[in-house]
C-alpha cells in the first residue's frame, strides 16, 4: 500500500533490458540520478495519512474508504499447531514392558479393560486431551494392575497345595463363563479376539488368577479392619432416605370414546365433514350414557371391555398402577385420580376429542423403610469405601519396596499404542 502511494505522483515508469541500461527519456528529462538516489524515501504512517488529506483537499483524489494498510489490521491469533507425534525423544527408552521384581507387565495387559474407554475419548476429544485423559486412565489402571501384582505375589505365597488347585479351577470356571458369555462357547473366537489386542490366552488367565488372589487375599486381611459407627450408619441413611422411600401410587382405568373412532369406515377426524362429524358426536354421546348406565349394575372392567375404544379395553381399562400424571393427551384425565379416593369413578367428560370415564383403583401408599430394614444396605457401601482406601494405602506401601523400572517411559509406550489402537474411532468422529 505504501509503494503505491508513493507511485501515484510518478507519470512514467519506463523499464529497460539491456544491460546497464536505464530508462528511455526526453532530452529535457534531468539525468537519472545515482543509484543510491532512486531509491524510495519510506514515509511514516502519519505522514502519508496527511499527504492524502491534502490530496483530497485539492481534488487530486476523489475520497473513498479510509484505505487500512496492513499494519492497522490487528493480527489474527496463531493458529494452534497440530499434535506433534508422540514420538521418544533422544535417550529416551520405550518400554514395551514394566518390570515388577521378578514379574513383568506388558502394555497390552494394561491397555485391556480400557478399551472400550479410550475408543469414547478418542470419538469426543482432540487428539491433545485424548493423550492427556489417556495417560491419566492408563496410570490409574498401571497402578492398580502393579498392587494387584505385589499383592498376589503375596497372597499367593501363603496358599497351602489344595488352595492352589482350588484357585486353578476357579479360574477354569472365570475363563469358561466368559467364553460361553461373550464368545458363544468357541475358545478359538476368544484367542483370536485376544490376538487382536495382543494377548495370550495365558495372559488372560494370569490376569484373571491375580485379581482373584489379589481381592481374596485383601478382603481376609483388610476387611477386619474396617469398622462401622452406627452414628455413621443413621447420617448414612438420613442422605439416601429417597433410596429407601416408596412413592405413592394409584390405578388409572378408563373408558374412552373417541369421535373418531365413530366416523364412517375410513374416514379421520380432520377431513371429515360437519355433518359426518356432528354425527359421530352424537353417537359418542349415547355410547357414554349407555356405559354409564352399564356402571350402575356391572363391574368398571366389564364395562370398559364392551364400550370403550381406547387401547387398555382388553385390559378392562387398565393404565396400571402410575405415580404421576401421564403425558399428554391422557395427561388432565389422568392427574383427576390423584383426588379420587380408592374405587371412585367420574361422571362422563367430554373433551375436544371425545367422551372418557375415569376410575381410581386400588391406591398403594408411600412407603419409607426404616433404618433397622435397610441398616445393612449403608454399612455394605460404608465398608467397602473404607476397604478401597485400605487397599490403596496397601498397594502404595508394597510398592514402595518393589523395585520397579521406568513407569514413565512403560506409560509413554502405553499412550502411543492406545493412540494407535483408537485411530479408527477418530476417524469415524
Amino acid at each position: 500500500m505504501r509503494w503505491r502511494i508513493l507511485r501515484d505522483g510518478v507519470r512514467l515508469l519506463c523499464v529497460t533490458l539491456a544491460v546497464g541500461g536505464g530508462c528511455a527519456r526526453r532530452s529535457d528529462v534531468a539525468p537519472a540520478p545515482p543509484p543510491d538516489a532512486r531509491r524510495p524515501v519510506i514515509k511514516s504512517e502519519a505522514e502519508l495519512a496527511a499527504e492524502r488529506r491534502a490530496r483530497i483537499e485539492t481534488g487530486a483524489v476523489v475520497p473513498t474508504t479510509a484505505p487500512t494498510l496492513d499494519i492497522e489490521r490487528p493480527p489474527r491469533p496463531p493458529a494452534p499447531p497440530p499434535a506433534p507425534p508422540l514420538t521418544p525423544g533422544p535417550g529416551a527408552i520405550a518400554a514395551e514392558l514394566l518390570t515388577v521384581n521378578d514379574q513383568t507387565l506388558t502394555v497390552a495387559e494394561i491397555l485391556y479393560p480400557l478399551e472400550t474407554d479410550l475408543a469414547e475419548i478418542r470419538r469426543t476429544q482432540t487428539l491433545v486431551g485424548f493423550r492427556e485423559r489417556a495417560r491419566q486412565l492408563i496410570r490409574q489402571e498401571s497402578t492398580r494392575v502393579i498392587g494387584a501384582l505385589l499383592v498376589y505375589a503375596e497372597g499367593l505365597a501363603s496358599l497351602a497345595e489344595g488352595q492352589r488347585q482350588a484357585l486353578k479351577a476357579a479360574v477354569d470356571r472365570e475363563v469358561e463363563h466368559v467364553r460361553n458369555r461373550e464368545f458363544g462357547g468357541s475358545g478359538a473366537r476368544l484367542e483370536a479376539h485376544l490376538a487382536e489386542r495382543g494377548l495370550t490366552l495365558e495372559q488372560f488367565r494370569t490376569r484373571m488368577e491375580r485379581e482373584l488372589v489379589a481381592r481374596q487375599y485383601l478382603r481376609e486381611k483388610l476387611l477386619p479392619q474396617v469398622q462401622v459407627r452406627r452414628d455413621e450408619l443413621l447420617t448414612a441413611y438420613r442422605e439416601r432416605r429417597a433410596e429407601f422411600t416408596t412413592s405413592e401410587t394409584r390405578e388409572l382405568l378408563m373408558i374412552e370414546v373417541p369421535f373418531a373412532r365413530l366416523l364412517p369406515e375410513g374416514g379421520s377426524w380432520e377431513r371429515a365433514s360437519a355433518p359426518a362429524r356432528a354425527q359421530a358426536k352424537a353417537a359418542a354421546v349415547r355410547r357414554i350414557r349407555e356405559a354409564e348406565e352399564a356402571l350402575a349394575t356391572r363391574p368398571f372392567e366389564d364395562v370398559a371391555r364392551e364400550f370403550s375404544f381406547g387401547p387398555t379395553a382388553a385390559k378392562g381399562g387398565s393404565f396400571g398402577a402410575i405415580g404421576k400424571p401421564l403425558q399428554p393427551p391422557y395427561d388432565e384425565l389422568s392427574r383427576l385420580i390423584f383426588d379420587f379416593e380408592a374405587g371412585q369413578v367420574s361422571a362422563p367428560i367430554e373433551t375436544p376429542t371425545g367422551w372418557y370415564i375415569v376410575k381410581c383403583g386400588t391406591v398403594q401408599p408411600a412407603v419409607s423403610r426404616t433404618f433397622a430394614e435397610v441398616q445393612d444396605d449403608p454399612r455394605r457401601d460404608l465398608m467397602e469405601r473404607r476397604f478401597v482406601r485400605l487397599s490403596t494405602d496397601y498397594y502404595m506401601k508394597l510398592a514402595q519396596n518393589a523395585t520397579i523400572s521406568s513407569l514413565d517411559a512403560f506409560l509413554n509406550a502405553a499412550v502411543r499404542e492406545a493412540e494407535r489402537r483408537t485411530a479408527g474411532a477418530a476417524a469415524a468422529r
